[in-house]
């Protein structure tokens, strides 16, 4: 965190490549909510819409996300050794088919909905999440997720 202050000048400065790796955290963040880049918080909450050189950034993030986006299934497994001990977690990341952002978004919200399942959707950006098994705190556990992302 320390090099936060000169690591967001270099962005501010360069905000092409800042749009990109905004991309790039969102992405990860789509298939897993606790991949920030800055522990609790996201890049993107350092950017302030208000100011013109955190403007610029926000608008090349948002040239970024103008493509195709996927519609993901994430599956995850934590589980336990015989003796008791954690496993590595077992991971899948399957692509379900690729369209545009907002097209994506809404079939995802379509289907969840007639399932009673619930959906997180980012009207500001376009992700729609839908957890069919959410994450426990104690393991042997599962994780399961549909959700849409610009494509990794």
């Amino acid at each position: 965190m320390g090099a936060l202050p000169a690591h967001l000048e270099r962005m501010r400065t360069h905000p092409d490549a800042a749009g990109e790796v905004l991309r790039l955290e969102y992405t990860a963040m789509s298939l897993n909510p606790n991949a920030k880049l800055y522990g609790k918080r996201t890049l993107l909450e350092f950017f302030d819409a208000s100011q013109p050189r955190d403007r610029a950034c926000l608008e090349a993030f948002e040239r970024e996300l103008a493509m195709p986006w996927a519609l993901n299934h994430v599956r995850r497994l934590f589980l336990l050794s015989a003796d008791g001990e954690r496993r590595p977690a077992m991971r899948s990341t399957e692509r379900v088919d690729l369209d545009h952002a907002h097209q994506s978004a809404h079939r995802l919200i379509s289907v969840s909905e007639r399932h009673g399942i619930e959906v997180e959707h980012d009207p500001v950006y376009g992700r729609a999440r839908s957890w069919v098994r959410r994450r426990l705190e104690t393991w042997p556990m599962a994780k399961e997720l549909f959700t849409t992302a610009p494509p990794a």
